[in-house]
């Protein structure tokens, strides 16, 4: 996994506001600032300072609450009658880490 310093991290989110008109156009239900951040995050990947492994990057409970979050946001916007959709991501992750714990003690 490569490094990256201060400077580079501020050229990187230079190269993403000079980019800025395409990221913004291909938002879709992001907000600006939102899909700002994820062009730096891809950014990151492409230079290598993020882990190849994406099962390694996405191990965190931040990741877990931020897709949360985006899910959230997209039953916000888009269901129709409103509904909290929490219960149901809470009952498929326990799903999953039942599954993982069951494979791990045998």
């Amino acid at each position: 996994m490569a490094s990256i310093n201060l400077e580079q991290f501020q050229e990187l989110c230079a190269g993403v506001w000079r980019d800025r008109a395409d990221v913004l156009a291909g938002r879709g239900f992001l907000t600006g600032d939102a899909a700002l951040v994820r062009a730096v995050y891809w950014r990151l990947c492409k230079a290598g300072v993020v882990k190849k492994n994406a099962s390694d990057n996405y191990s965190l409970p931040q990741s877990t609450l931020t897709y949360e979050t985006v899910v959230g946001c997209v039953l916000e916007m888009n269901a129709k009658p409103p509904f909290n959709g929490v219960p149901f991501l809470k009952e498929l992750c326990g799903r999953y880490q039942s599954e993982v714990l069951a494979a791990n003690v045998t």
